[in-house]
């Protein structure tokens, strides 16, 4: 399963160009795009981390830093942003083994490509790019602005296509930091993509048991130990752990009492007051919807029966999109964006 670029043929005319800045943070080279459109009042800055999709690099994600910025930034000047509006910059950077820091071509690539390895591959890819934000986020502010009256990055916010998409479940679980986010057509079942990837890939260690993958998990191809680093990382891996079986995947049985207790407890302590924006392709067959939505409408029913989670979710199905972050992606998630900005509140809802 090659991965196409996602983002290509994104936009019919280029979005106006925006000032970007590079620097080297901890040994990865960092764009960060707006700080010149800065407008001169502001006191306080926004900071949007666009992370990329696999096959890609930083690069790919400066048209959408363009366009985002430079609707906020027109919000701010036609009064349409508050009293006291803040400042918006966008930073990319290199995936591991993507762009300036590619080590070996193949590891980035799928099954069917011919890597052995592409479950823990991709898996310790885009938690890298999880970890890597955080660092740089750490650091991004002493590289950029250096005296005592310059402002402060006050608010973080992630915005991922399809890798990156992935990543930007991690990053919002993960960093108390970071409290918005949107996921481009990603996944937040890393398991249940991956075995229906080997199932379409046709693996012996699917292939082989009967029922079909009753064995994969812990096999060759999904080694324990990555079924062990799921369970601390991914979404569906971290807050409802074994719900999944791969050799039954349609007669699941409703989560009990107690695995929803759990779920509340976690989702309190990692998402309280935060919100996504998760955005999928109804036709994406590299990425499918179909794959993450079990665990959705569990993480949507318990943000439904217990509003004092205060988590904001919103899920988004486009109609006639594959595996594409189109223009109409943009446009929503750049008016989501705007709204986190301006002090909107977003509560559970679904939309197509």
């Amino acid at each position: 399963m090659a991965a196409a670029n996602p983002v290509h043929g994104t936009y019919s005319a280029p979005p106006p160009p925006i000032s970007t800045q590079t620097h080297t943070i901890s040994g990865i080279i960092v764009h960060v795009h707006g700080l010149a459109e800065l407008p001169s009042s502001v006191t306080s800055i926004a900071c949007l981390w666009l992370l990329h999709p696999r096959l890609q690099t930083a690069q790919t994600m400066a048209p959408i830093a363009a366009d985002i910025i430079s609707a906020w930034n027109a919000r701010i000047d036609h009064g349409r942003a508050g009293k006291h509006p803040k400042g918006l910059i966008a930073v990319s950077f290199d995936q591991r083994n993507h762009g300036t820091r590619l080590v070996d071509e193949l590891h980035n690539e799928a099954w069917r490509q011919g890597n052995p390895r592409h479950a823990q591959d991709m898996f310790s890819c885009l938690h890298g790019t999880a970890v890597d934000t955080s660092h740089l986020l750490s650091y991004l502010e002493s590289y950029i602005f250096h005296t005592p009256t310059a402002p402060k990055i006050t608010q973080h916010l992630a915005l991922g296509i399809s890798l990156g998409g992935h990543a930007a479940w991690h990053c919002i679980l993960s960093d108390p930091r970071i409290t918005a986010a949107v996921v481009g057509i990603g996944c937040p079942d890393y398991t249940r993509l991956m075995t229906d990837r080997a199932r379409l890939s046709k693996l012996d260690t699917y292939t082989s048991s009967t029922p079909p993958g009753a064995n994969f998990l812990g096999s060759k191809d999904f080694p324990q130990a990555l079924v062990d680093s799921i369970a601390k990382h991914d979404p569906a891996g971290l807050l409802l752990p074994g719900y999944f079986d791969p050799s039954s995947p349609s007669s699941e049985p409703p989560p009990s009492k107690a695995q929803l207790d759990r779920f509340k407890i976690l989702v309190r302590d990692r998402l309280h007051g935060k919100q996504i924006l998760n955005l999928s392709g109804m036709d994406d067959k590299l990425v499918p919807y179909a794959a993450g939505e079990p665990f959705l409408k569990v993480f949507k029913r318990v943000l439904e029966e217990d509003t004092s989670l205060d988590v904001g979710f919103e899920d988004v199905l486009f109609k006639g999109v594959g595996h594409a972050f189109p223009r109409s992606m943009v446009e929503r998630a750049s008016e989501w964006i705007c709204g986190i900005l301006g002090g909107e509140e977003s509560g559970v809802s679904s939309k197509i």
